[in-house]
C-alpha cells in the first residue's frame, strides 16, 4: 500500500491537515476585504493552507505568484503579470488587447511557443512599471492576488519596488492580497515596522504549529491503511516534533514504513523513525552549522538543552548579540523564553552531546 503521508510537497485536499481555524479566519478576512500577511518558521506549512485556502473560496480571479525565482525587475513584472492574466482567462485570450491594456514606453512581447510574456523596462521609467502594476485594475472581476516569497522583492535593486507596490495597492478597488513569505524576520519587518511603506497594509496573521486537529488526522491516516497506533505513539510523535507542521509529516511518513509489516507503530518505533528523518536533514544542517559563529553555537547548544542562553560562559552582550543574529536567520524566536525554532534541528543538537 501506498504510504499515506506526504511531506515536503504542497499537499491538498485528504493529504492536507485540516486548519479548520486558521481556515475559518482567513476566509473571514478576505470576505471581508482585508488583505492579510502570513508569518511564521519556515515549513509550517503555509503554502499547503493558501492553495486549499484558495479552493475553498468562490467569487474570486484567484491569482498566486511566487517569487522565490525573481531577482530583477524585469523578472518581477513579467512573473506578476503572467500569473494575473492567466488567472483572467490565459495569455492567449489577451494577445491582440495586450499592448492596448498597457501602453508603456518600453517593451512588451509574447512569446507564443512558450506563452511567455517578456517584459522590457527601464528602470528609471516609474511610470511604466506603475502601468504593469495596475494592470488588475484594467480586468473587470474580483482578484485575491496572493504573493508568496514575497520578501524576495528586496532582490530588485533597480528601483523601489516595495514602495511603489504599496503606492499602487492602496487604491486598487475589489482585490484582497495575501502575502506570505519562508524568512519570517524579514516579512516582520517589511509589514510590521512602521518606517516601512507596508506598514499596517495588512492585517499579520502568525501561523502557529498544528495543534489537536492533527491528532485525528495522523491516527486516521496510519488505521485508514492497516496500521494500529495508540494514543502515547501519536504523543510521542507530537512531543518530538511540537506540531511542526512539515516534521509531523516526515516523521509519520517514516513511521509508517517502519512498522507497515506487524501493522502496528508503538513509542519505541517511533525513536527510529526520528533516525531517518535527523539523517534526511544531516546535510542540511551541517551546513548551516558550518555557517555560525562559535557563539552562535554555543548559544544554540546550550538552548538544545532547554537551558537559559545566559547559562552560556559568554558575557551578556555576547548572548544578546548571538541570539539577534539567530533571530534574524529565523533560527530562534520568543515566546516567553527563548526556544529553538526547528525542533529535528534541535534533536540534531542533542544527539551530538
Amino acid at each position: 500500500m501506498e504510504n499515506p503521508f506526504k511531506f515536503g510537497m504542497v499537499v491538498r485536499g485528504s493529504d492536507f491537515c485540516d486548519r479548520e481555524k486558521e481556515m475559518t479566519d482567513l476566509i473571514q478576512i478576505i470576505n471581508s476585504g482585508m488583505s492579510v500577511t502570513l508569518i511564521s518558521p519556515r515549513r509550517y506549512g503555509k503554502t499547503s493552507l493558501i492553495i486549499n485556502l484558495l479552493d475553498r473560496l468562490e467569487g474570486y480571479k484567484k491569482v498566486y505568484i511566487d517569487l522565490m525565482s525573481v531577482v530583477s525587475l524585469n523578472s518581477f513584472l513579467e512573473k506578476y503579470s503572467t500569473e494575473i492574466l492567466n488567472s483572467a482567462g490565459g495569455l492567449k485570450k489577451f494577445i491582440n488587447k495586450l499592448n492596448r491594456m498597457i501602453k508603456i514606453s518600453g517593451k512588451i512581447s509574447l512569446d507564443i511557443g512558450n506563452l511567455k510574456l517578456e517584459i522590457d523596462v527601464d528602470p528609471n521609467a516609474v511610470d511604466d512599471v506603475e502601468k504593469i502594476i495596475e494592470l488588475p485594475s484594467k480586468i473587470d472581476g474580483k482578484f485575491v492576488i496572493v504573493i508568496d516569497e514575497f520578501q524576495e522583492v528586496m532582490n530588485v535593486t533597480e528601483i523601489d519596488l516595495i514602495s511603489i507596490l504599496r503606492k499602487k495597492f492602496q487604491f486598487f478597488q475589489n482585490t484582497v492580497f495575501i502575502f506570505s513569505g519562508s524568512k519570517s524576520s524579514i516579512m516582520r519587518e517589511i509589514f510590521a515596522n512602521p518606517s516601512k511603506p507596508f506598514y499596517r497594509f495588512s492585517q499579520i496573521y502568525e501561523l502557529q504549529n498544528l495543534g489537536e486537529e492533527s491528532k485525528k488526522f495522523i491516527m486516521d491516516k496510519f488505521r485508514s491503511s492497516g496500521v494500529e497506533i495508540e494514543d502515547e505513539t501519536f504523543e510521542k510523535i507530537y512531543e518530538i516534533t511540537k506540531g511542526h507542521a512539515y516534521y509531523l509529516q516526515a516523521l509519520s511518513y517514516h513511521l509508517w514504513f517502519l512498522v507497515r509489516e506487524k501493522k502496528k507503530a508503538e513509542v519505541s518505533d517511533v525513536y527510529g523513525a526520528l533516525k531517518k528523518v535527523i539523517f534526511g536533514e544531516k546535510a542540511a544542517f551541517e551546513s548551516l552549522w558550518d555557517d555560525l559563529t562559535p557563539n552562535q553555537k554555543k548559544v544554540l547548544k546550550i538552548l538544545s538543552r532547554d537551558l537559559s542562553p545566559y547559562s552560556a560562559r559568554l558575557s551578556a552582550g555576547s548572548v544578546n548579540r548571538a541570539l539577534e543574529s539567530l533571530k534574524k536567520i529565523d533560527l530562534v524566536d520568543k515566546n516567553g523564553e527563548f526556544r529553538i525554532t526547528d525542533p529535528i534541528f534541535k534533536a540534531w543538537l542533542r544527539s551530538y552531546e
